[in-house]
């Protein structure tokens, strides 16, 4: 077996909130600056924390744009929540072959584990980093060194997914090789520029990867 972990980041690797995470940034900032922000700008942020892009956007009203966003987007979360095609079944056998998973995403660990129980995948994730966490974050590699740390295995030993420049230069930081999703709604030219080690046309290939037969 080739690797013997895989850290995955969450939205819009393994699951898709890009619609819910625009429409909470657009009714965000429409409510307090009477103009909604383009998904281009939403994207920008994508794979960072919240208060990064608050901070950027509206650094006048952070904790108001925060407590507006967080509000919508937990009322709205499960309906404009999304899977992609093949992921939950590549998961499973993931996990029946033996490999071992942990996300590491920058949203709240709540709001991850909640995610993941929409598609009943939380039971193959023991392990959920999340961004309160930890002080530094993506593309810092504390996030993934500690999630190393958790799952008990050396970074030569595991592989980072994610769909984010931030994902990849995160793990490549902590010694993690790395792979890029081909579905991302990030430009492919800023997530070329990290160099991935692999690249992911679709989830399956993951088990071409770690040598799983496909069955």
């Amino acid at each position: 077996m080739k690797f013997k972990g895989i850290l995955f980041d969450l939205d819009g690797t393994l699951i898709d909130t890009s619609n819910l995470i625009i429409r909470s940034f657009q009714h965000t900032f429409e409510q307090h600056y009477g103009r909604p922000l383009t998904p281009q700008e939403v994207y920008a942020f994508f794979g960072k924390p919240l208060r990064a892009a608050m901070e950027h956007y509206g650094p006048d009203k952070v904790e108001d744009l925060i407590k507006t966003y967080r509000e919508f987007n937990l009322v709205h979360h499960d309906n404009l929540t999304t899977g992609f095609v093949g992921v939950a079944e590549t998961i499973q056998k993931l996990y029946n072959a033996g490999i071992l998973m942990a996300i590491v995403t920058s949203k709240t660990k709540s709001t991850a584990i909640r995610g993941l129980r929409l598609f009943d995948m939380d039971k193959y994730f023991p392990i959920v980093i999340g961004h309160e966490e930890c002080l530094k974050h993506k593309p810092d590699p504390e996030p993934v060194l500690l999630a190393l740390e958790q799952i008990k295995l050396a970074p030569a030993e595991c592989l980072m997914v994610g769909d984010s420049p931030f994902d990849l230069a995160s793990a490549r930081a902590a010694g993690v090789k790395t792979a890029a999703v081909r579905w991302t709604q990030i430009d492919w030219e800023n997530l070329l520029a990290e160099q991935p080690d692999y690249v992911l046309n679709t989830i399956e290939d993951l088990l071409d990867i770690c040598v799983i037969e496909n069955k």
